[in-house]
């Protein structure tokens, strides 16, 4: 009897972020739905093992296994773009961790002629010069990629000079539904919010960002009082999506600012699990965030989302699904556009709208194409003729 296929999945699951997490969930469901198979992550440190585990309870994760893998795919994180904010000869932080963690992969199913593809991923830019000419080896060699922008595809098209078509669709995380939710994940998540369910419930994302001492901090900190302290139905939900202690507090620290600002409770979660956030988001009348993928969540269950975001990538997710004015950067985040996103959020928390429009639809089908390069890949390495 022939052995069980392992398939190698790598990504930026090492600082236990819920974004990065998510992803591979969605992946291991497209891997499992192909054919039954061993799921290894190579690159996880023995430092993160245990918290990892706390998320993937039997997940295989050492470079030791790399003799058996039948295939290895790239799935997810911001692995190849730096946002341009890197050094051209210099290697700064993210350059350091690329070669740290991203190489060894691709170089080892290289060296051992095994296939792999690169799915799902935003690419570019990069700034420094060795981090991308490494990037370009690594997908010259891929056998399969696409990538979630028009953006990344035009960067892997100019500057890694590959021209044949490379897939482009939205996040991979927009396929996901309610059905995939499992049921201890709701139940967890209904025995906190179920007592509030006749209350307005704003979701207020990585509260750290409406502690700092900056101007959008400020802001956001004094828009958030004015409405709440003008909305007597409205019930504050606090949530993280990181789970450390150092994020966890932020929930206890903004609760008590609130308290003392307006009276008001708070419900406080600090970062409940994959599964669990998604359904917590999913629970919600509006949300508030400085993330990409609590929105990207949002958009998926049909929940209005205000994003302050701290990173390009989450602009252009916003762009692509028609909904910009949704998105502006936190760094230009003042009073009034604080108190406007957040006032509109409350409004359309309490209208109530469907958001699950025709182009809704349109994105959601063009995000399982990531699912179908992804199968077709499998499809190619694990049943040759």
């Amino acid at each position: 009897m022939k052995n069980v296929p392992t398939i190698a999945l790598h990504g930026n699951y090492f600082d236990n972020n819920f974004g990065d997490l998510l992803l591979f969930k969605v992946f291991e469901q497209w891997v499992r739905s192909a054919q039954i198979c061993k799921i290894v992550y190579p690159m996880v440190p023995e430092a993160e093992s245990t918290r990892f585990r706390t998320h993937f309870q039997d997940a295989v994760h050492n470079t030791k296994s790399y003799s058996s893998w039948d295939a290895l795919i790239y799935s997810g994180g911001g692995l190849f773009a730096d946002s341009g904010s890197g050094s051209r000869f210099l290697l700064g932080h993210f350059d350091k961790r690329f070669f740290k963690e991203n190489v060894l992969p691709a170089e080892i199913s290289i060296w051992r002629r095994n296939p792999y593809a690169i799915i799902g991923l935003e690419v570019g830019p990069l700034s420094n010069v060795f981090v991308r000419k490494q990037a370009k080896r690594i997908f010259k060699n891929a056998n399969k990629i696409s990538v979630r922008d028009l953006e990344s595809q035009n960067y892997v098209n100019s500057q890694f000079g590959i021209r044949e078509e490379i897939a482009c669709a939205p996040d991979p995380a927009v396929t996901i539904s309610k059905e995939d939710i499992p049921a201890e994940a709701k139940q967890k998540i209904c025995a906190i919010l179920g007592p509030h369910g006749d209350r307005i419930l704003l979701g207020i994302h990585h509260p750290r960002d409406f502690l700092l001492g900056n101007v959008p901090s400020e802001s956001l900190r004094e828009g958030l009082i004015s409405v709440l302290g003008s909305s007597a139905e409205v019930l504050p939900v606090l949530f993280t999506d990181v789970g450390d202690s150092q994020y966890s507090i932020h929930c206890e620290k903004l609760a008590e600012v609130i308290k003392t600002s307006v009276g008001k409770e708070c419900i406080k979660i600090p970062f409940p699990g994959v599964w669990e956030t998604v359904e917590l988001i999913s629970r919600l009348s509006a949300v508030l965030t400085t993330k990409l993928h609590v929105g990207v969540v949002a958009y998926a269950m049909g929940v209005y989302c205000e994003s302050f975001a701290n990173h390009p990538k989450t602009m252009r997710f916003y762009k692509l699904t028609e909904r910009s004015a949704q998105c502006t950067l936190f760094k230009d985040t003042d009073k009034k556009v604080a108190l406007e996103k957040i006032t509109r959020a409350l409004e359309i928390a309490r209208r109530k709208p469907v958001l699950t429009d025709i182009t809704w639809e349109r994105i959601r089908k063009e995000a399982h194409l990531h699912k179908t390069v992804a199968l077709s890949f499998l499809d190619s390495v694990l049943h040759k003729a």
